[in-house]
């Protein structure tokens, strides 16, 4: 963890997040992404908020990447279009609510709801797009973009949101490249401010954490074939360890 920065001291329970006006600019405007921010903000804490949002940078940036390398390749099997793949239309606020709400399903007002947490998540994201009248197939993309973050290989083989989402994801936990700085909304700037206005903290111990408590209340959240089974798995074998989930 550096040193030196304000942020890494603060308090980092739920609702505690701040989105700093000069980050929040980048949201695009509409009604579902205003909506999707309050609801992440009231409902995550700090490192799982921050976490959320620097994947929709990236994943954006990843988007407008794919344009210029229209990638995967449909021969090979993979899906080259996708309703949620360009940035024309509402497809950059799906694309944003699809990110922000990607961890919802770990938040603790859904511990009672017996589905994993990628698929509450992509509930949640589906039905507020709905709501604000976006079309079903870019409902969907949301949908499969949360529900898949977690699954490797299958994601990468799509396209639009699922692709970037997953993409983005692994970007931000070190497993990807993350995408080019002039590529990421705002340019190359918005390199030091996610440094410093979107800091880390401790989000792969508190994501890791939340999906192990959620799944221990109810053991339908952690199917055996899944990450958070795997996260269980770790958990169990070593109940005492207090770092990251070993599993993560």
């Amino acid at each position: 963890m550096c040193k030196g920065r304000p942020s890494d001291t603060a308090d980092t329970g739920v609702g505690t997040g701040a989105i700093p006006a000069a980050v929040q600019a980048l949201v695009p405007a509409h009604p579902a992404c205003a909506e999707a921010l309050t609801l992440a903000k009231a409902s995550l804490p700090a490192s799982i908020l921050y976490h959320s949002f620097r994947v929709y940078l990236y994943a954006h940036a990843f988007t407008r990447l794919f344009h210029s390398d229209p990638d995967p390749d449909p021969d090979q099997g993979g899906l080259s279009t996708d309703p949620g793949g360009d940035l024309s239309g509402d497809a950059p606020a799906v694309l944003f609510v699809a990110c922000i709400l990607h961890d919802m399903g770990a938040a603790a007002q859904h511990d009672a709801v017996p589905e994993r947490f990628e698929v509450v998540g992509a509930d949640v994201a589906a039905r507020l797009l709905r709501a604000h009248g976006v079309a079903e197939g870019a409902a969907r993309a949301a949908w499969l973009a949360i529900a898949l973050h977690t699954s490797p290989g299958i994601a990468e083989r799509l396209a639009g949101a699922p692709r970037a989402v997953r993409l983005a994801v692994r970007a931000d936990f070190g497993s990807y490249p993350a995408p080019r700085p002039d590529a990421l909304p705002g340019g190359p700037g918005t390199v030091d401010m996610i440094r410093w206005k979107l800091p880390q903290l401790e989000i792969e111990k508190d994501l890791g954490d939340a999906v192990v408590r959620q799944a221990l209340l109810d053991p339908l959240k952690a199917p055996q074939a899944s990450w958070p089974g795997d996260l269980v798995r770790a958990k169990r074998a070593e109940p005492g360890w207090e770092g990251v989930n070993k599993g993560f």
